[in-house]
C-alpha cells in the first residue's frame, strides 16, 4: 500500500468510527425532578423511592397500564410545574436545551408545606400494642407499635391497597391508598391477607405482626402526606 492510500485508509477508518459514534443510541438522562427506570423496576417500588403514591407518579406521566414499565423509560417524579398539560415552544426548547448538558443529579422542586396535623375521626390505630419507638422524622419516619407474632394488623382507614412486596430497606411494606395524597405504610409483616389495587375498609385485617427485632416484634407504621411522613400521633385518635 503506497503512503498516499494508506493515509487515505487511516482517514476512512477515522470517519467510520465517528460515524458510528454519532448513531449510537444515548442513555437515557434523568432531568430534574425525574427518574430512569431500570431493569425490575415497578411504579411502587419508584414511587415509593420518590416519596410519592403510585397513582400521583401514575397521573403525572399519563400511565395507560402502569405493570408495563420498560427499562430507559423516564418517568417525572415529583408534580409538574403549572396548571397547562401542554408544554409551549419556549418550554419544548427549553427541556431540549437541557437534554443537550451533561447528566446532572436530579433535583427536587419545592414541596408545599405540610398540613397542619389533624384528628381523623374516620381513621383508628392500625395494631393495639403501646408505641415504643416514635417519630423524629429522620432515623424514624413513623412510629413502632410492639406487638406478638401473629397478632392482626389493621387498616386505619378505607382506601386502594397500593404496595405488598418486599422492598429493599424496608421488608415486606404494605401500602394503602386514602385518597387526599395520604398513604399509610405498614412494614415488618407476614401474611398479608389483601392484593395490590383491592379496597379496603377501616379497622380490616390486612396482615400480621412479623419478625421479631432484638426478641420483640413489632409493627412499623408511617402515614405520608404528598408523599411526606408526617408524626402518625398527631392524625390517629387519641389514646
Amino acid at each position: 500500500m503506497t503512503g498516499r492510500n494508506w493515509r487515505a485508509g487511516i482517514a476512512l477508518t477515522a470517519a467510520l468510527m465517528v460515524a458510528a459514534c454519532s448513531t449510537s443510541p444515548k442513555a437515557p438522562v434523568a432531568g430534574p425532578g425525574e427518574y430512569v427506570v431500570q431493569p425490575g423496576d415497578t411504579l411502587y417500588r419508584i414511587a415509593l423511592k420518590a416519596g410519592r403514591s403510585p397513582g400521583e407518579v401514575a397521573r403525572w406521566n399519563n400511565l395507560q397500564d402502569p405493570d408495563r414499565l420498560e427499562a430507559g423509560q423516564v418517568l417525572r417524579v415529583v408534580p409538574p410545574g403549572g396548571t397547562s398539560s401542554e408544554p409551549s415552544a419556549r418550554s419544548a426548547g427549553a427541556e431540549r436545551s437541557e437534554r443537550s448538558r451533561p447528566p446532572r443529579a436530579a433535583v427536587p422542586e419545592p414541596e408545599p408545606a405540610t398540613p397542619p396535623a389533624s384528628r381523623r375521626s374516620d381513621w383508628t390505630w392500625p395494631a393495639q400494642g403501646q408505641v415504643i419507638a416514635g417519630f423524629n422524622g429522620s432515623s424514624n419516619k413513623g412510629i413502632d407499635i410492639g406487638g406478638s407474632l401473629g397478632e392482626p394488623v389493621l387498616s386505619i382507614g378505607a382506601g386502594k391497597v397500593a404496595v405488598t412486596e418486599t422492598l429493599r430497606g424496608y421488608g415486606s411494606v404494605l401500602m394503602v391508598d386514602h385518597g387526599g395524597s395520604y398513604m399509610s405504610v405498614y412494614t415488618n409483616v407476614r401474611s398479608m391477607l389483601v392484593k395490590q389495587g383491592q379496597q379496603v375498609q377501616k379497622g380490616q385485617k390486612i396482615a400480621e405482626i412479623g419478625g421479631a427485632d432484638g426478641g420483640r416484634a413489632k409493627l412499623h407504621f408511617e402515614i405520608r402526606h404528598r408523599g411526606n411522613a408526617v408524626d402518625p400521633r398527631q392524625y390517629l385518635p387519641a389514646r
